[in-house]
This record gives structure tokens, sequence and C-alpha cells, in this order.
């Protein structure tokens, strides 16, 4: 199978009416050749998606609690602004004549959210949450979010769990281990076996003790890391073709930065290194370090351009 190119998720937003900036991304995406489409984040934040969970309330620019969170109503999932705009771009693929290309839906995971959503009013959360067991809090939202995983399955896109707090160590790696192994297990096996699913973890995966470890006995077959930032760049002292292999995992590689357009040699060359740390056939996607939404339109455009170019050329 060739290496697919994609993107981690968010793009710049688009002043645009939402179904016209979700028809912007989808046709900026394509023209420089991404295999594997994002909705680019056009609402809000990647806190903020998730206001329709029973339990969260907005505060400022995120969530805070406001009560038990809970599951979303099973006939209410279709109305989840991320189910609902991946519907809209596969109806967009549709009229463009590219019905089979695919695409996925980031979804925040629970130990991310949860922390930021708790962090933002410690008062409102302690009122629901007895905060010396914080455990509770991440498993309510494992358990809410995972009907949104199941659903988004369901409608054939792919799923990348996004969890970019795990690389700063502000969640306990024993807890994020047995919550995000709980989550992890009750995906569908054939997701998992088609290579559906993903987890992208920002930052330096080194800086945390065991975190590479505990990722790698997830049951999810595609682990995405960057490597072109300073503090990314610890991760190649991590990966190796013989942890991959042992637990059946391929690799999405943040080969490119995302925020600054380097040279082609620069870019090559991290790419090479990174396969001969782990072997081309491990290597399942290639894409920027993280998301674009901090990024100016026009460096966005070049980012995606260079991907290309080298993407195409190293299959």
């Amino acid at each position: 199978m060739p290496i697919e190119k994609t993107v981690i998720g968010s793009f710049p937003k688009s002043k645009s009416p939402i179904e016209v900036a979700l028809k912007e991304v989808v046709e900026l995406q394509l023209y420089y050749g991404v295999d594997v489409l994002s909705d680019g984040e056009q609402r809000c934040n990647m806190i903020q998606y998730f206001d329709q969970l029973p339990g969260t309330e907005k505060a400022g620019n995120g969530l805070r609690i406001a009560g038990k969170i809970e599951p979303i109503k099973p006939e209410k999932l279709d109305e989840f602004y991320k189910i609902k705009d991946y519907q809209t771009i596969r109806s967009l693929l549709k009229k463009l004549g590219k019905e089979n290309t695919k695409a996925k839906i980031s979804i925040t995971g629970p130990m991310t959210l949860g922390t930021i959503c708790a962090s933002t009013d410690i008062n409102s959360t302690a009122a629901h949450y007895n905060l010396d067991e914080e455990e509770t809090l991440f498993s309510d939202f494992s358990n809410a979010l995972l009907p949104i995983v199941e659903r988004a399955l369901d409608i054939g896109a792919y799923v990348q769990i996004d969890e970019p707090l795990l690389s700063t160590g502000q969640v306990p790696v024993k807890i994020a281990k047995k919550i995000l192994k709980d989550f992890t297990a009750k995906i569908p096996k054939g997701a998992i076996k088609e290579e559906k699913v993903s987890c992208h973890v920002c930052g330096s995966i080194k800086s945390v003790e065991n975190l590479y470890e505990e990722l790698l006995n997830l049951d999810i077959p595609i682990l995405s890391f960057g490597f072109s930032g300073e503090a990314e760049k610890e991760n190649l002292d991590i990966v190796s073709k013989p942890t991959l292999e042992k637990h059946r995992k391929k690799l999405g590689v943040g080969f490119i930065s995302n925020i600054i357009v380097e040279d082609d040699d620069t870019i090559i060359n991290r790419y090479r290194r990174i396969e001969k740390l782990v072997g081309k056939e491990n290597i399942r996607y290639l894409h920027p370090d993280c998301g674009f939404g901090l990024t100016r339109p026009e460096k966005v455009k070049l980012i995606l351009e260079k991907m290309k170019k080298i993407g195409d050329s190293i299959n």
C-alpha cells in the first residue's frame, strides 16, 4: 500500500459560512494531493466542538464542567458537529466526482478533553466531581466519546484520536494508560483491522517516561507523531522498527513543519532518517507535525505544496 498524505486537522478559519468554508478546505486539500482529508475544524477549536456533550458548557474559548458528563442521545448523534460536517464533506466529494476519496474525523481524546475542561473552572468541576478521583471524570468523557467514534466509523469515516496533552506530563501516565486502554479496546475490531483508526500525540513522546511504551500497547493500529519541531525531534530517539513491529503498529510521520516553510533538502533528509529508523513498510501516513490552525494561509499552501512534491517522490 502506498504511503498516504494527510493532515492533522485544523486549517486557518475561513470567514465564509460553514458549508462554504468546508468546500474551500476540501478543494484546497484535493488540489495539493491530500489522500485522507480533514474537515479543517472550521467551526471552532478542538475543545469547543464537544459542547454538545451533556455535562459541558461553553466558557470563554473552551468548555467547563457543568454536570455529569454523559453520551449524546443516539438519535442526536448525526447532529454532532463533526458527524454533520463529515456528511457535508462526503456530499461535496460526490458532487466533485471524488466520492472514493477518504476523509477522517478528528476526536479530541478523553484525557485531553477532560483535563482542559476540568481546569477551565475548578469550582464548577468540584461541584460535580471529586477532584481527588479524577479517573471518574476521564472515564465519563471516555464513555461519552465512544458513541461518536462508533458513529463516525459506521458512516465510513477514518478516525483520529487527538491526545496532545499526553506529552506535557499534565496527565499521570498511570491513569492515562487505564482510561485509554479501556477506551480503545471498545472501538470496533473491524475498524482496527482495516487501519481506520489512529492516535495523534503532539510534542516529545520521549519527555514522559513510559509514554511510548503505553501508546504501543493501545489497541490502535496507527500512532501519529511529529518529528520536525524542536521538541518533536526527540521522537527520533525512541521510534524503531522492532518496537513498531513487535506491537503491530504503523506510523503516521510528521516529516514536515506545520509552522514554517522548510527547504526541500531538510524535509527529505528528515524523512529518509525516519524511514531508516522504522522501515518504509511501517509508515502509513505522511503529514505535518500538527494542525494549521495558527498558520498563515499563504504558508499553509506552500507547506502542502512541498508535502505533495516530496510525498509523491517517495512513492
